[in-house]
């Protein structure tokens, strides 16, 4: 008699959403195509919308045969992510952006996490900024490992601040079931982890695979996204009752990850806590 029980190999759908579309993005799709221990075929699902795509970059795209859809109207990331998910019928969907690399690993370890834990819903991984020699970016880098080090190790990697944008991982079934991608939220990745806890998930985070990715390389573009994630409580209390906790980092916590930080990067730390004062005065309104 066969063994029944042989668990069924989990299938999955790589989705990009971008009103960018220049030439990087190849990059991003190269890097996606070359993980490592998976199946080389796994659809891959472009939407775009706001700049026209290059043909030259249409052709390279339809070489690594990634589908792509540009729409004609603008929107939001949700409205595009939800134009995916109408598209996706593999057992996960994997949403992610046209700014990363995939590190070899990532796509295969993710898959292997919810195909060895069925209660496993929502995966991110590592947010791994690239080095770089400008000093703005190298000081706003600080901010970031702060951050990783703080996400790390609250509540086991169970917190908000390691989903990232960059890579949600979810099965495509609960989703499309219990989510509601609402078109204006701007904090997507806040949403997608407060989502899936409202509706009993269960969340896991990947620290040992990443996606790499360039921070801002001035202060103009470093204040936007820090304005943004200065409101994103706020915005987040518009739609969950209950998520003041949540955001209370734990003060030991909090303080080892930035003594951690200066002790490892002392000048650059400097230069952030001025960054950081900067986006605190100047911060873009609401």
């Amino acid at each position: 008699m066969k063994n029944s029980s042989k668990t069924k190999k989990l299938t999955f759908t790589v989705g990009i959403t971008t009103c960018y579309g220049d030439e990087s993005i190849l990059e991003t799709v190269k890097s996606i195509r070359a993980s490592r221990g998976v199946d080389k075929n796994f659809p891959f699902i472009l939407i775009a919308d706001r700049v026209p795509i290059k043909p030259a970059i249409k052709k390279e795209l339809k070489k690594y045969k990634v589908r792509l859809i540009e729409n004609k109207v603008e929107g939001s990331q949700f409205k595009k992510k939800k134009q995916i998910l109408k598209l996706c019928n593999t057992d996960l969907i994997i949403f992610t952006n046209d700014d990363v690399l995939f590190g070899k690993n990532t796509l295969k370890t993710v898959k292997n996490e919810f195909q060895k834990n069925k209660k496993t819903t929502l995966v991110s991984v590592y947010n791994h900024p690239i080095k770089s020699d400008s000093l703005v970016e190298r000081a706003i880098s600080v901010g970031t490992n702060i951050v990783n080090r703080i996400a790390k190790d609250w509540n086991r990697g169970d917190n908000y601040l390691s989903v990232i944008g960059r890579f949600e991982a979810t099965r495509t079934k609960w989703i499309k079931r219990y989510f509601d991608l609402k078109d204006d939220v701007v904090s997507s990745d806040q949403y997608m982890y407060f989502e899936n806890k409202k509706n009993g998930g269960t969340y896991k985070y990947l620290s040992n695979v990443s996606v790499y990715f360039r921070n801002p390389q001035n202060l103009r573009e470093h204040l936007k996204k820090s304005s943004r994630f200065q409101y994103s409580k706020a915005e987040m209390s518009q739609y969950f009752s209950y998520i003041s906790s949540d955001y209370k980092i734990p003060k030991t916590i909090f303080l080892m990850a930035v003594i951690g930080e200066f002790l490892t990067n002392p000048i650059f730390f400097t230069f952030y806590i001025l960054i950081s004062i900067y986006t605190r005065f100047f911060r873009i309104p609401s």
